[in-house]
């Protein structure tokens, strides 16, 4: 999928790298089949919410997806089934968890 991106879309992936994982954000995001690309497109086009003890949840709400597919087009609808993915980052900037909103 990664293939189908444009050069210089998406800042995380294009200009510094992955963001970094706990040990436990690497575990959750293999059992829970949310790629490394995803958690990041997440990070730059999801709702931004307080998690608690200074970490913060990303996720799509019907704006977010919306701008999201207006920025990348037709690839956006790739990514569909990741919709109701949500990532937690800590305030020290590391994937703390992944997972699917029910």
């Amino acid at each position: 999928m990664m293939s189908k991106l444009q050069s210089g879309v998406i800042a995380s992936l294009t200009l510094f790298g992955p963001t970094p994982m706990t040990r436990h954000g690497a575990v959750r995001s293999q059992q829970r089949s949310i790629p490394q690309h995803v958690i990041d497109l997440l990070i730059d086009f999801g709702a931004e919410e307080a998690a608690g003890s200074g970490c913060h949840r990303y996720f799509f709400t019907k704006r977010t997806w919306a701008v999201f597919s207006e920025h990348l087009g037709h690839p956006a609808k790739e990514f569909e089934r990741f919709r109701s993915a949500y990532v937690v980052v800590g305030d020290d900037g590391q994937i703390v968890t992944v997972g699917w909103l029910h």
